[in-house]
């Protein structure tokens, strides 16, 4: 056998360095990505946040323009309706010393005196929108409704037409024996035939012959007022029927205690016979 000469084995060694080196080499890259992908997912979540915040702040101002644009609308309403308004109150304050008490309502839109004393410093417009005066125009109008369904009560519409009256309410002599008496209503001339219209909202209390009243009509208007149709050549409704301010009831004649064809018409307030040319011309011929 031969002798085998052994050969010294080498052995390599890497600094310590140099393997912490490598491993950090490996480490840190997949600590990065590891950041990376946390970091861009919060940043997704952040941006779809984000995202969500924009969606509701566009559909907010899209709301606010809406309500704006409303806003103005109503603004623009509310100069209208103040213009009617004033419109309204010039035909009632003319009148307003004809108007029965019942009838009253408010019609003035009322001012603190801290707003009296800077109204001259406003525009009519800033003084329109404000909360307190949309409220008080608010509470007029109110008013102003109420006024209206209270009117549809009272008996100013005129009766018939043409609206000429031979014979006032109060003394007169009486026709048939001229000696004085008391007229208890209004005559009205007219041609048999005519219509004769519900001077207000009311219910048919009576309708039949009525003793020297010959055919006779009573309208109960809500318990306070009634008014009476006499000497009529027909009765078109009949005891019970409702009847709307204007509507045809009858029509004009000469039955009964009468010289000739016309309206014989009053007006009973809480049971007394009233003037009935005080609700009459209360609208100065808008009713006629």
């Amino acid at each position: 056998m031969s002798n085998e000469i052994k050969k010294p084995i080498k052995r390599f060694t890497l600094p310590r360095a140099l393997i912490l080196f490598i491993i950090a080499m490996i480490i840190v890259p997949v600590c990065l990505l590891i950041y990376y992908i946390s970091i861009n997912n919060q940043l997704l979540t952040v941006n779809h946040t984000l995202n969500q915040k924009v969606h509701s702040l566009e559909n907010t101002t899209e709301q606010l323009t809406i309500e704006m644009n409303d806003l103005i609308d109503e603004r623009e309403l509310v100069i209208e309706r103040f213009n009617e308004l004033d419109k309204i109150e010039e035909q009632l304050h003319q009148h307003i010393n004809e108007l029965p008490d019942e009838a009253l309502g408010g019609i003035e839109i009322p001012l603190e005196d801290d707003e009296t004393l800077n109204i001259n410093a406003e525009s009519s417009n800033d003084l329109l929108i404000s909360s307190s005066m949309t409220d008080r125009y608010q509470y007029t109008i109110e008013s102003i409704e109420q006024l209206e369904e209270n009117l549809i009560y009272i008996p100013t519409h005129w009766p018939t037409e043409p609206n000429t009256i031979t014979s006032p309410f109060g003394l007169r002599k009486d026709p048939f024996n001229r000696a004085k008496a008391i007229h208890s209503g209004i005559d009205v001339r007219g041609k048999t035939g005519t219509p004769i219209y519900a001077a207000a909202d009311g219910v048919v209390k009576l309708a039949e012959v009525y003793g020297g009243y010959g055919n006779t009509i009573i309208l109960n208007h809500g318990g306070r007022y009634e008014t009476l149709y006499a000497h009529l050549s027909s009765i078109d409704v009949e005891e019970g029927d409702r009847v709307d301010k204007g509507d045809i009831i009858g029509k004009l004649g000469s039955t009964g205690r009468s010289t000739g064809p016309h309206l014989h018409y009053e007006v009973i307030k809480a049971g007394t016979r009233v003037d009935p040319e005080l609700y009459l011309n209360f609208f100065d011929n808008d009713n006629k």
